[in-house]
């Protein structure tokens, strides 16, 4: 079975590591981790520039053309810092693309009566009567306040293109990096589709 070398550029080392094309990255990561002396530390890869997130790919499902052809790639390594624990969230705020409580931001249903909009039987049993220029504003999410529950470093608002996870097994909101070293055995979703696929049977 062919070789490929994978560098990983760390702290300004580079590190090569010699594996197989069919061997999964988490198992080549762990690798490097354990020869640049970096294990126990929270580590997250970029390839291509774009974040590693799902690391039971291999370098033939990760590696572009050009890299599959010469049987080599390089991987910047950066490690989640005290600066960037501790960094200030900053609010980003989006339009929910669902009816959501007021109170909760849960799914609730909505009737029009007469000039009111009647909110009501959210999962927290919350209700609302509401003018339709008042209900507009409670549609508002601030999706930094959506946070990794793992880590409890990054959120929704500060992700690249706000993506997230949720695993259905776990019950717990997961950012792209835990989500790439999360047990795939789980039931993991993207977080968008959370109030359309059911936690129980994952369907």
């Amino acid at each position: 079975m062919s070789q490929i070398e994978i560098t990983f550029t760390y702290e300004g080392i580079n590190t090569t590591i010699e594996c197989t094309k069919d061997q999964k990255f988490k198992d080549i990561s762990a690798k490097f981790k354990h020869k640049a002396n970096a294990e126990g530390k929270l580590l997250y890869y970029m390839y291509n520039g774009t974040n590693v997130q799902n690391d039971e790919l291999t370098f033939n499902e990760i590696a572009n053309a050009e890299d599959k052809r010469r049987n080599k790639m390089n991987v910047l390594v950066n490690e989640l810092i005290q600066d960037e624990l501790n960094q200030a969230t900053t609010e980003c705020i989006i339009k929910s693309k669902d009816i959501i409580c007021p109170d909760c931001k849960e799914n609730i249903k909505l009737k029009v009566d007469e000039y009111h909009i009647v909110l009501s039987e959210c999962r927290n049993k919350h209700n609302r009567d509401l003018l339709f220029d008042e209900f507009n504003e409670t549609q508002n999410i601030n999706i930094s306040e959506i946070k990794c529950q793992k880590c409890n470093i990054y959120n929704k608002g500060n992700v690249h293109e706000n993506k997230f996870y949720r695993c259905n097994t776990c019950k717990l909101n997961l950012c792209p990096i835990c989500y790439s070293n999360h047990d795939k055995g789980h039931k993991l979703i993207n977080y968008d589709n959370k109030n359309y696929i059911c936690e129980e049977h994952n369907k």
